[in-house]
């Protein structure tokens, strides 16, 4: 709304002929104007944030216990190194409204409940459920979250895991990522 009043504006004073700027200053003005707004409402700089990361190898359920925090050791990218390889855990560099993304594969007789959580708080589940069958079962999740900076968001076990083994390999991998959207 706001740029379109500034763009209407700039059209009239130029159609009136009181044009007392090039156009680049203008083009200038208006994008400095549109950081601002952004600035203020979201209360971030506008720099970007993303990463991606994986776990390297098949997991044993025994190893799991609840709210136990998964850790995907293999970065891709993590631009604004939000997301901490130690930790499994991401932390917001700056305020804004982020999209995360899981994806989890039970193998085998295996399942398991992932949730995706924000400062201690359950914001999405997913349950890769292959526990009555030999075969592979996904779960993804895509939870968008409005974030201050320092908030923390991870994935971790929820209630119910058990089986054998939650699949990351050459055919399927278990990953966490998320990248600012404003």
């Amino acid at each position: 709304m706001f740029r379109h009043l500034v763009l209407i504006l700039v059209f009239v004073f130029v159609a009136r002929g009181d044009e007392s700027c090039d156009r680049k200053e203008m083009e200038d003005t208006i994008c400095s104007l549109c950081t601002q707004r952004k600035r203020n409402h979201l209360g971030g700089t506008g720099k970007q944030v993303a990463f991606f990361a994986y776990m390297s190898k098949n997991m044993k359920t025994n190893t799991f216990s609840r709210h136990k925090i998964f850790v995907y050791d293999r970065i891709e990218i993590n631009v604004g190194n939000g997301y901490d390889v130690r930790s499994g855990k991401f932390t917001a560099p700056e305020s804004g409204v982020y999209v995360f993304h899981t994806s989890t594969v039970a193998l085998d007789k295996s399942h398991c409940i992932v949730e995706v959580v924000q400062n201690g708080v359950v914001k999405d589940i997913g349950w890769a459920d292959a526990m009555d069958h030999r075969d592979r079962a996904s779960a993804s999740t895509m939870t968008i979250l409005q974030l201050k900076k320092g908030d923390v968001v991870n994935s971790r076990v929820g209630n119910y895991f058990g089986g054998n083994y939650m699949e990351s390999n050459a055919y399927n991998r278990m990953s966490f990522s998320g990248f600012k959207l404003l």
